[in-house]
Parts: structure tokens; sequence; C-alpha cells
């Protein structure tokens, strides 16, 4: 996503345009704040590029954690 500059960009995971929702899948909470003061910025830009663009949504990639095993990880003695 250019509109990002090369930095910000690089933390993007996923970014898909449904429905005139534009939303951005970024690394982490700390990037997903930096990138929604830079999109607001560009915003207008976005909109003239963008057919359909209404709304834009900076999200967090959930973590991925170690698989479920079914059990709290308490010890059952």
């Amino acid at each position: 996503m250019k509109a990002l500059g090369p930095d910000l960009a690089n933390k993007v995971n996923r970014c898909s345009l449904d429905s005139g929702r534009l939303t951005v899948v970024a690394e982490s909470s700390a990037w997903a704040a930096r990138m929604r003061f830079k999109l607001a910025e560009v915003e207008p830009e976005l909109r003239e590029v963008t057919p359909g663009f209404r709304e834009l949504v900076v999200r967090v990639r959930p973590r991925q954690g170690p698989a479920s095993t079914g059990t709290s990880g308490k010890s059952s003695r």
C-alpha cells in the first residue's frame, strides 16, 4: 500500500476493499495506530484513486498462540 510509505507498508498483513470498506490489517496495535494516523492524512487521495471507497477500517492481526488442547492449563491433582 503505497499511501503508507515503505516503513508502514511492510507492517500491513492484509488489505481488502469490500462494499466500499477498505480494511487494513496491521501486524500489531502499535503499527495499527500509526497506520490510522497516516491513512487519515491520505484519505482524500484514497477517495480519488479508489472507486467506491466509503469507509476505512484498520484492524490488528490476531495473535497466533499455541494450539488449544481443550484444557485450562491447570493441574488436575
